[in-house]
């Protein structure tokens, strides 16, 4: 099927992949380069235009992709899906979908996850070849630095998709050709591409942020990402290695009060996404918090609210509950502004030092270093004012990480769904949570319009 001509009316948009969602037949356009505006290798010889096709990225990252903090990003939905977050909406929104396990192939946000992904990468891939062709034109530390943050950006979003849909495509290239008949990859070589794309992105970036509030990714951010990376891959030492250089950085000292944790000017965020307009806080605090009863979209579910240990700061700075004589119900309120303030008070945080700590203890324990597992642990327990942990067995301690991570990271970003995955514990637990649930609800099914315009990415996930 030949592919439709766009004639593109922006700078930006000269360099960046126009998906067609009105049909399931054509999902990689060719771009023309219009007449009188600027083309793709003049943006890329210009240093600030090419930061500007960087920030669009950033842009979209926080605003159209899964990483959104609103009701169809990942951190809501997985919520919803596990045990997190409980849906109280009377509509058929696709939060909805996932809490009463009713995701289909054609579930709206199941196609809108992959389809926006996938236009970010194919925007970083733009951004990493025109730069690539750029060097007589762009000084060294410039083309560092862009590459640096694309490679990342593409990894991540990777990372993701892999953990979503099981086998993917890993898509580096611009060629319409090329990525309308790309195939899926199995799991271990998705993560092979992820982790030479972070190792590329960790390389050429420095721990100096490139601008002010933390908002673009810096070499910390790369190694903690790497950290994840390597627990779900169960390479511990890597692991180890790279959440202790995260750790050792003076820039990161993890936030004892924990209402400071997400204000924007918070000393344990390594990356978090700025408001795309001044005054504006985060698609969070819109989203979870309600005012006045009843809520009208999601609330923290009663099991979970019961599973913090007593006395358990988190409980009561992170989740605020509003009552009447007919119901009470609970909001995450880690983000404490659901409107526009003067000026922006909260930036949404991506990654955080306290993962790091999370993550180091984890390895250590599976290391059989308990002592240094203990330690990093107990770091997070004493700031949620919870008793220390002394003697534990390497069972008992992988339990009590499972447990911290439940609730030092609950909402944020799909944490609780992916540690129940790689451990193994999904299939076994969830259906003391919700006995319709069933194995193959691990991985989302592919979209269907996806499968339709692509055969190479057949089959479908099981179960669908």
């Amino acid at each position: 099927m030949k592919p439709n001509i766009i004639k593109v009316k922006s700078a930006f948009w000269a360099i960046a992949l126009l998906m067609l969602t009105s049909t399931a037949c054509e999902k990689f356009l060719e771009v023309d380069d219009p007449n009188n505006q600027i083309s793709q290798e003049t943006v890329f010889k210009d240093k600030n235009l090419a930061y500007a096709a960087l920030a669009d990225v950033y842009s979209n990252l926080r605003t159209n992709t899964m990483l959104n903090g609103g009701l169809n990003g990942v951190g809501t939905l997985t919520g919803c899906y596990t045990d997190e977050l409980s849906s109280v909406s009377n509509q058929a929104v696709d939060f909805k979908a996932f809490y009463e396990l009713g995701v289909q192939q054609n579930t709206t946000v199941i196609g809108t996850i992959w389809t926006n992904a996938y236009k970010q990468i194919y925007a970083v891939n733009n951004i990493i070849e025109g730069v690539g062709r750029s060097g007589a034109y762009l000084d060294a530390a410039t083309t560092a630095q862009i590459l640096g943050e694309a490679y990342f950006i593409r990894a991540f979003l990777h990372f993701y998709l892999v953990n979503l849909y099981g086998g993917i495509p890993y898509v580096t290239g611009t060629s319409y050709l090329e990525n309308q008949t790309v195939s899926r990859l199995p799991v271990s070589e998705v993560y092979q591409r992820i982790e030479s794309d972070y190792l590329q992105s960790e390389q050429r970036l420095t721990d100096t942020y490139p601008t002010a509030s933390r908002s673009r990714i810096n070499r910390s951010g790369v190694r903690l990402a790497l950290a994840r990376l390597y627990l779900y891959t169960k390479k511990y030492d890597l692991a180890k290695n790279k959440a202790e250089l995260v750790i050792q950085n003076p820039l990161y000292p993890m936030e004892q009060d924990l209402s400071k944790t997400f204000l924007k000017d918070s000393k344990s965020a390594v990356w978090q996404f700025m408001p795309v307009e001044a005054g504006a806080n985060t698609l969070e605090g819109q989203y979870y918090i309600f005012v006045s009863l009843p809520p009208q979209n999601v609330v923290l579910s009663t099991g979970f609210l019961n599973s913090f240990e007593p006395n358990d700061l988190r409980k009561q700075k992170w989740t605020k509950s509003l009552s009447n004589a007919a119901m009470n119900y609970a909001h995450p309120f880690k983000y404490t502004q659901n409107n526009k303030t003067t000026a922006s008070l909260e930036y949404s945080v991506v990654l955080r030092v306290e993962e790091a700590y999370l993550i180091l203890a984890e390895a250590e324990n599976e290391l059989n270093n308990t002592q240094a597992a203990l330690n990093a642990l107990n770091k997070l327990r004493s700031r949620a004012g919870l008793p220390l942990l002394y003697n534990l067995g390497t069972g008992q301690l992988k339990s009590a990480v499972m447990d911290e991570r439940r609730h030092e990271l609950f909402t944020e970003f799909g944490h609780r769904f992916f540690d129940l995955k790689r451990n193994g514990l999904l299939n076994a637990y969830m259906p003391s949570v919700k006995p319709n649930w069933r194995d193959y609800m691990e991985l989302l099914p592919l979209p269907e319009n996806e499968l339709l315009a692509n055969p190479n990415l057949k089959p479908q996930n099981n179960g669908y």
